[in-house]
């Protein structure tokens, strides 16, 4: 077996806030193309006013998408930003919590309205990441380091 990956080092480091009211992923989508960012890692925490998030449907190939309209607790926000169609994309995964502790969550999608949010973006430098659609899943995934020899 052969490992094909390079390691990566960390470029600029972002801290930093969204506005009450704000689409949560089209936010982190602005402020990635306004700074450039096209490799990355993401964490987040916060509160939000609504909530659009989804989960994979392995056999149909498509996301279910749920929406939550009520007050929720981001718990955790985690993710990354790579390319796909030469365009940077956030790959995120968000998880809420209810007034009575239930946990929700799934793929993060537009819909989530912020209350309040602060997020963490790493930069990394080093080959960039490139999604491309895998056939057997119909999902931009990252190409697979191990070479089976």
């Amino acid at each position: 077996m052969q490992i094909n990956e390079k390691p990566y080092l960390t470029g600029r480091t972002f801290m930093f806030g969204i506005q009450k009211g704000q689409d949560l992923l089209q936010s982190i989508e602005f402020f990635c193309h306004h700074n450039q960012i096209r490799c990355a890692i993401i964490t987040g925490i916060g509160a939000v006013e609504k909530a659009t998030f989804g989960v994979y449907n392995q056999k149909t190939k498509k996301y279910v998408k749920i929406n939550l309209n009520h007050d929720l607790e981001i718990l955790s926000l985690n993710g990354n930003i790579s390319l796909f169609d030469d365009q940077p994309m956030v790959h995120a995964h968000i998880m809420f919590s209810d007034l009575e502790g239930k946990a929700y969550g799934g793929h993060l999608m537009a819909g989530t309205v912020v209350f309040s949010c602060e997020l963490h973006i790493q930069e990394l430098s080093g080959d960039l990441k490139v999604r491309k659609v895998e056939r057997a899943t119909q999902l931009p995934l990252w190409a697979n380091p191990l070479c089976l020899k």
